[in-house]
């Protein structure tokens, strides 16, 4: 299953406005729309110099590259991604009279913070800091992104490692959240090999008891590479209630 780590930044939008605070901007107040700045992505266990990253300042075709990877992708690990990211780059294709990539499916790993953790905040910052993985490049905020627009060389040179450390954090975090996932695509339907682990792939599993449905049992196995617990596919005991109810 080739999986894509990915994070994309955007530029604001430029409009006119009558104050500072809750300002509501009317369509014909806008300016100049924002979208794409940058985007960075790596495939799942590839070094971290590896890292490909391209922006709209160097690149014309930086929107026709992610669109490239996202058809070779099975599968694409992102943060906040489903609501975020993906929406943001399928704008961009559209608007380049382009039709979708390949299907994908989508790993977010905001969802399963939000589903399974209660954290402080659910910032990738803090969640990294917390588990231990690291931190995001500090920047100035705003600045940094006007900089970028304005093609400040310094500026752009920033833009480009605050995005590479984001997707680093990003596969370190999935790693870590790897065995929590509860909707983690199936590895073996990839590899087509049995008895390894359906989300990291790895063969170091071990069987640990049963796991009961209303009408059926199967072997229970824990995976010892990344934690993951799993059932067998086939189940090795069935109840009758459908036959008592009959």
């Amino acid at each position: 299953m080739k999986t894509l780590l990915l994070d994309i930044e955007t530029k604001p939008h430029k409009a006119y406005c009558w104050g500072l605070f809750d300002q509501r901007i009317g369509l014909n107040q806008i300016v100049e729309a924002g979208g794409t700045l940058c985007w960075a992505a790596k495939w799942l266990g590839a070094p971290e110099n590896e890292v490909i990253f391209s922006a709209e300042w160097d690149d014309d075709d930086f929107i026709g590259k992610i669109w490239d990877l996202l058809d070779e992708a099975d599968a694409v690990v992102h943060y906040n991604g489903k609501k975020f990211d993906i929406p943001t780059l399928n704008w961009e294709f559209i608007k380049q009279e382009g039709t979708p990539p390949s299907p994908y499916k989508e790993i977010d790993l905001l969802q399963t913070v939000r589903q399974r953790f209660k954290p402080a905040s659910r910032k990738l910052d803090h969640i990294s800091q917390q588990l231990g993985i690291g931190s995001k490049v500090a920047h100035a905020g705003m600045p940094l992104w006007t900089g970028c627009m304005n093609g400040d060389k310094a500026s752009q040179k920033e833009m480009k490692e605050y995005n590479i450390q984001d997707t680093i954090l990003l596969e370190e975090l999935y790693l870590k959240l790897l065995p929590w996932i509860p909707t983690h695509p199936n590895r073996q339907l990839y590899s087509g090999e049995r008895d390894t682990c359906p989300k990291c792939g790895g063969n170091h599993i071990e069987y640990r008891g049963y796991s009961y449905t209303g009408a059926s049992k199967y072997r229970r196995f824990r995976c010892n590479g990344c934690g993951s617990w799993g059932k067998s596919p086939k189940a090795v005991g069935t109840s009758n209630l459908r036959g008592n109810a009959a």
